[in-house]
């Protein structure tokens, strides 16, 4: 484990904060995009209304089968 000083830390951090847009963290983002939720937070409201489209286009094609003349061909 590196051990550094309380002044080489400091540093370190100014860089990090001037040089902000450039550099890349695993956990960080720029400051005007920290609260903006991710996406897959949003992703249950489309699932639902694609589940329920799915839904009535199904029972739709059950309706007509099941009301169809079998007689006809």
């Amino acid at each position: 484990m590196s051990s550094q000083t309380l002044s080489e830390q400091q540093a370190l951090e100014r860089l990090a904060r001037k040089h902000e847009r450039d550099l890349r963290f695993l956990r960080h983002s720029p400051r005007e995009q920290r609260w903006l939720p991710f996406v897959e937070d949003n992703q249950a409201a489309p699932e639902l209304r694609d589940a329920v489209i799915g839904f009535v286009a199904f029972v739709g094609l059950v309706a007509a089968l099941a009301t169809a003349p079998w007689w006809l061909p």
